[in-house]
């Protein structure tokens, strides 16, 4: 995914916004074509946490089906 290559177009500095990242202690340049407000390493953390969050979402349901199924 293009998110977390850095040299994918949608991480240049056309997307800078001119602001800083909004994560405490980052200084880095805000923007990708992801994200107005994070800089492309804190949107990299941000966005693979959100994966992870909707993989186990998923793996609950699908373990909830299989329940059901023994039942």
């Amino acid at each position: 995914m293009g998110f977390d290559d850095p040299n994918d177009e949608g991480n240049s500095s056309r997307y800078h916004t001119g602001k800083e990242c909004v994560e405490a202690e980052c200084h880095n340049p805000a923007g990708t074509a992801w994200s107005p407000y994070w800089c492309f390493e804190c949107n990299v953390k941000r966005m693979k946490g959100i994966a992870k969050s909707l993989q186990e979402i998923s793996d609950s349901f699908k373990a909830d089906e299989q329940m059901e199924v023994e039942w």
